[in-house]
């Protein structure tokens, strides 16, 4: 049969990636760039178990029921399997640890460093074997002889060296490796390796071939390549049969080949071309191939053996226990029918000769429980804004107040840094970590402090000198979770919520409704997470507590928490208006609307990464800015502590549809604005308005135009929406916003729809509901204007005033465009006095003039049909007009006729200014 390769699925972040099988061939294990092991049930696995072992893992390796792992600290760990518990650091070295090799008849692990040194070590620790230190470059890969008589080595210096474990030397030395000073840079690997049953032949790449050198001669046995390979192999590894070879290339080209005749199988091509990092045989010999490239991809290979993995290996045969044979049984006599209707029945024997009963058998089917339902598993507990705690340098707490580090050195001392963001708040603090705090907390008052066992909360004020206290948990109780603000709370794995003030004085004791997830606080608030039923089968169930200390009052509000399908929760905080905001794995932010009592998305943080691998760490979220702080976290889902991570300001945005269109963009900002306490000036928020009123007039969509203007509700903003229709052509539109006009003057305002009452909620939203969307919810009041001079006023008498500006002769039309001309006339102050109520303003036209009058025209003539009042006041507005026109003109005369100067004095021609007079 023809190899099959099965499509590539995403396993690790970008870069070197390692793959291995367990011993029973059950499961996948994968370890990458990302710091991340995880254990797959198979290539379709869509939810494999993933463990951290630190911020890389170059290496992985299984033996024994036990796993090792190449961590980022230069040494090679081993954990137990399946719990994955710490089990011994097997060795160490100086550098990074390249490889961790192993057979299935070997006692030892062989492993390889960027430091020039190879090392033959035990199972169990301890003292090496066998060092190889005449290496003079990073040595790259190793393969170790079934037998343990040889060990091989390839090494970045260019030669490729087999040493014997007996004697501790040099065997051969064969120059087939490029150059290359450090591992990461490598592309060919030179990954080598034994025959799997008796070590007879080595195989090892060269350039684009394998070549199989016969290990009692060490003279060349014969070559695998084939013409379709474009470039230097890789590496190569045996099957567990020891009668198949196969071979990868830098270009992600792999080829299978059999031993005993040469002859190749197939060659499959990498869907990217990138380079393959690592390869590994399913140990139950069924031809199946598993690989991982640079990029963190994994990939399969099947039927490698030329024929159908089920035939490969037929004494490979899973045999499962029935624990009531007699089911089995049961099963098979029921599935049985024979076509011959004189055939003995096997049923009606056993059950004469048993003594069951049809009717009984049924009974006994239909009593028996169904199969219980499969559910995710629980979202253990997590402190907001901390690194994993398995880590040497972690975050304790980031937030917008500052940062709080935890080092650990590798005598196991451990001190705590504070660093504080704005320093005139204190200074930075340096800690001792003796009592191993793992959870801790930052508020402009209070550093909270706490560890597991023994359990205890340390506090220290950071308001004057610094003042420290501690208190101690009941012996059945540990901190699970704490959180600081204008009070400190403490969650316990009893489910109580202890609140205290930032001086010590213990406030509350609150039972949760369930385990705690996470807790979060700011100011008099505190934010309580907590699982409020058994998680479903893909989904968690959370609820969340938000308690609001008042004086001597307490009050809470009990919401659920939304989260994407299959994703846990990240994060949890309070934004500096104090709403409450949840961000899960997915990215996805949601912020809580108090007033309206609703979850909003309000940022979608994957749209603003790069790769799939990277995620976003959130800092702090401003509603007031329209800003989240968040730190991108490249491969990782935790920020690194070096190099320092930079903070990123990514704008709150709610998904809406097609916010690539100018209606869109419009519509986004009124509803952010109407539903977060965002700083908008509400004249903005009434241009932001007629603009949208403005596209829908041009798109012909004039009930559209009708609709926002019945929706916003705004006074202020109809009369400039009917000048912009009436200017624009569209009268009919016009009429109807005039008509909109007199009945919001004869209706008055709509009650407010009836909401659960805050105060009940332990909300106390001090905000008003206001009927219009443009104007935001919870803008704060605008201070009264300050006390302005009074304008003088004019001389009596008819003086002239000597810095009186003439009127310019003629008025060139404005550069604005028709809806930004209404908007500045609309925002302009009249500034001239009108004693006459029907007296127009200057520039005003018929539709705005009657808008504004038409009640008083209505009350001077009671008798007329609307028709007829609107010819009659069309007549009174030019009447009026005209008499404007003529008053003007009279005063300019006048005006013109006083500024003339009077003098009784003769007239003199100019010349005699010059005349000489005589004395």
């Amino acid at each position: 049969m023809k190899i099959d390769s099965k499509p590539l699925r995403y396993a690790h972040a970008e870069g070197h990636t390692d793959v291995c099988y367990s011993e029973d061939g059950k499961h996948i294990i994968t370890c990458g760039h990302d710091g991340d092991v995880r254990i797959w049930l198979d290539i379709e696995d869509d939810d494999p178990n993933s463990h951290c072992v630190g911020e890389s893992a170059v290496a992985v390796c299984f033996k024994d029921n036990r796993l090792f792992v190449a961590t980022d600290n230069h040494a090679v760990q081993a954990y137990t399997y399946p719990a994955f518990d710490k089990d011994g650091i097997i060795t160490r070295f100086t550098a990074p640890v390249t490889q961790i090799r192993s057979n299935a008849k070997s006692e030892a692990l062989g492993c390889t460093s960027e430091n020039m040194e190879a090392k033959l070590c035990s199972l169990e620790g301890g003292a090496p074997l066998f060092v190889m230190s005449e290496h003079k470059g990073p040595v790259l890969s190793i393969a170790l002889c079934p037998q343990m008589k040889f060990a091989c080595t390839a090494c970045g210096d260019g030669l490729l060296r087999v040493w014997d474990i007996d004697t501790q030397k040099i065997v051969k030395e064969i120059p087939c490796v490029p150059k290359i000073n450090t591992f990461f840079a490598a592309k060919v690997l030179c990954r080598m390796d034994f025959e799997p049953s008796e070590g007879r032949y080595l195989a090892y790449p060269n350039n684009r071939e394998i070549i199989l050198l016969d290990c009692e001669s060490w003279g060349q046995r014969m070559s695998f390549t084939h013409s379709n390979i474009k470039c230097a192999i890789s590496q190569c590894m045996f099957s567990p049969c020891g009668q198949y070879l196969a071979g990868s290339t830098v270009a992600g080209q792999i080829a299978i080949w059999e031993v005993e005749s040469g002859n190749c199988l197939g060659i499959i091509e990498h869907p990217t071309s990138h380079n393959v990092t690592a390869m590994a045989w399913n140990p139950k010999g069924n031809g199946v191939l598993v690989y991982c490239d640079l990029v963190g991809q994994l990939g399969m290979l099947t039927n490698c053996y030329g024929k159908s993995s089920e035939d490969a290996d037929t004494n490979d045969i899973e045999v499962i226990e029935r624990e009531d044979d007699d089911n089995d049984l049961d099963n098979l006599i029921e599935n049985y029918e024979s076509e011959d209707e004189h055939a003995i029945s096997l049923e009606k024997i056993r059950n004469e000769t048993m003594g069951v009963v049809e009717s009984e058998r049924v009974e006994s089917r239909a009593s028996e429980p169904p199969p219980a339902r499969r559910t995710c598993p629980p979202q253990p507990p997590f402190q907001t804004g901390a690194t994993p705690m398995h880590l040497e340098h972690r975050y304790m707490c980031w937030n917008d107040v500052g940062i709080v580090r935890c080092h650990t050195g590798e005598n196991g001392e451990s001190t705590i840094d504070v660093e504080f963001h704005d320093t005139s708040l204190h200074h930075a603090i340096h800690l001792n970590n003796y009592l191993n705090h793992t959870m801790a907390s930052l508020s402009s008052t209070v550093l909270v402090l706490a560890c597991e066992t023994p359990s205890k909360l340390v506090c220290i004020s950071l308001a004057g000198s610094s003042r420290e206290w501690s208190v101690s948990m009941p012996d059945t109780e540990e901190v699970v979770c704490v959180c600081a603000g204008a009070v400190v709370a403490a969650a316990t794995s009893a489910r109580l919520l202890r609140l205290y003030t930032p001086l010590g004085t213990q406030r509350q004791v609150i039972s949760l409704l369930g385990p705690i997830v996470t807790l979060a606080a700011r100011d008099s608030t505190v934010m309580a997470v907590y699982h409020r039923a058994d998680p479903g089968e893909t989904d968690q169930n959370l609820a969340m507590d938000i308690v609001t200390l008042n004086s001597r009052q307490i009050r809470s509000r009990t919401v659920g928490v939304p989260l994407t399908s299959r994703s846990r929760l990240t994060w949890a905080g309070l934004t500096d208006a104090g709403s409450a905001c949840a961000y899960d794995s997915t990215g996805m932010l949601r912020l809580f609307d108090a007033a309206a009592n609703l979850w909003l998305p309000v940022l979608d943080a994957a749209a603003h990464s790069r790769g799939a691998a990277d995620s976003w760490a959130i800092v702090s979220i401003s509603e007031v800015t329209q800003k989240v702080r968040a730190i991108l976290c490249r491969g990782t889902s935790f920020p690194l502590t070096v190099p320092k991570p930079i903070v990123t300001e990514l704008p709150i945005q709610i998904p809406l549809c097609e916010l690539d269109s100018e209606k869109s963009q419009y519509e986004e900002q009124l509803v952010r604005w109407a539903h977060t306490a965002a700083e908008v000036d509400v004249k903005t928020a009434r241009e932001t308005a007629l603009k949208l009123f403005a596209l829908a007039c041009r798109s012909e969509i004039e009930q559209r135009a009708l609709e926002l203007m019945e929706l916003l509700r705004d006074e202020r903003l109809l009369p400039l929406a009917a000048k912009y229709a009436s200017r624009s052509g569209r009268m009919h539109l016009a009429d109807k916003l005039t008509s909109l006009a007199d009945v919001w003057r004869d209706q008055p305002d709509l009650p407010e729809p009836e909401m659960p009452d805050e105060h009940e909620n332990g909300l106390d939203t001090t905000q008003d509901h206001n009927t219009s969307l443009i104007i935001p919810q919870k803008s704060k009041k605008k201070e009264a204007d300050p006390i302005k001079p009074v304008p003088i006023k004019a001389s009596p008498g008819g003086i002239r005033n000597p810095f009186k500006k003439q009127a310019a002769a003629k008025t060139t039309a404005s550069p604005l465009s028709l809806t930004e001309r209404t908007l500045v006339e609309v925002h302009s102050e009249n500034t001239t006095e009108n004693d006459d109520p029907l007296k127009p303003n200057a520039g005003e036209t018929f539709m705005d003039w009657f808008t504004r009058n038409k009640s008083v025209l209505e009350q001077q003539n009671p008798g007329l049909t609307p028709s007829e009042l609107t010819r009659q006041s069309v007549r009174t507005f030019k009447s009026i007009q005209a008499s404007n026109t003529e008053n003007s003109q009279k005063r300019k005369l006048e005006e013109d006729i006083s500024d003339t100067p009077v003098t009784s004095a003769p007239k003199q021609s100019k010349l005699s200014a010059f005349a000489f007079s005589k004395s």
